[in-house]
């Protein structure tokens, strides 16, 4: 016996940004009920956009790792058809499956020596920003013409997918840093930066998802998955 399930990308977009709204909505109301309030229930701690390990981290690791798979579908068909940016689309399923294991694990984490960070400007409170900053630029550098030769619609996703995403990342994680060596992270203001940082990451994830969902659909006039059950 088997199923067919159809895929929209419109649809996948639509629901997945309705879970990041809730995971907000959820999370505001937290912040506000322990930074005013005193509020500080345990069950607080697992709809928390500022904490780790919780339900927003693994909905934003499974939604990576999605990406990652259908960065890896892309790569499996490039090397069917020789196309020339095949190591590009193979990388970049490695990196999103790395980032999926960073937001679970919090690799970047080690960069972070208090040492080193008391030494160095507010906005590098969190030093991991340097390294990958420095990625980042050799990563714009290489993937520069890669990204010029994507169809219109495609290098748009890509576009708007990493200003959400990086600005989330880095640059509101430099913001958050900035106000850290000012008032430190244990009020509300940092709180609510928190919470935005991470929006724009899950939304960067899902229009990403949706541009490759488009992108895949462009070979096909249907995404369909076959389940069979034996």
């Amino acid at each position: 016996m088997s199923y067919q399930i159809k895929i929209s990308p419109k649809q996948v977009f639509k629901y997945l940004t309705i879970v990041v709204i809730i995971l907000a909505l959820v999370s505001i109301p937290i912040q506000i009920g322990k930074y005013i309030f005193d509020y500080r229930a345990a069950w607080t701690r697992m709809f928390n956009l500022d904490r780790e390990m919780n339900l927003p981290t693994w909905y934003s690791a499974l939604m990576l790792a999605f990406a990652a798979l259908l960065l890896r579908i892309i790569s499996i068909n490039k090397k069917h058809q020789k196309e020339r940016y095949l190591r590009h689309w193979k990388f970049l399923s490695i990196l999103f499956l790395f980032l999926a294991f960073d937001e679970l694990f919090q690799i970047h984490e080690i960069f972070i020596i208090k040492d080193i960070s008391r030494m160095l400007p507010g906005i590098f409170y969190s030093v991991w920003v340097i390294p990958y900053g420095i990625a980042l630029i050799v990563f714009a550098q290489k993937y520069w013409k890669f990204t010029r030769d994507l169809p219109h619609q495609t290098r748009l996703h890509f576009i708007i997918a990493a200003i959400l995403y990086i600005g989330g990342a880095l640059g509101m994680e430099i913001i958050g840093s900035y106000w850290t060596d000012l008032e430190g992270q244990q009020n509300l203001v940092y709180a609510l930066m928190a919470t935005l940082e991470e929006v724009m990451e899950m939304m960067g994830i899902i229009v990403l998802i949706y541009g490759l969902l488009n992108y895949i659909k462009a070979w096909h006039n249907d995404l369909i998955i076959n389940i069979k059950i034996i």
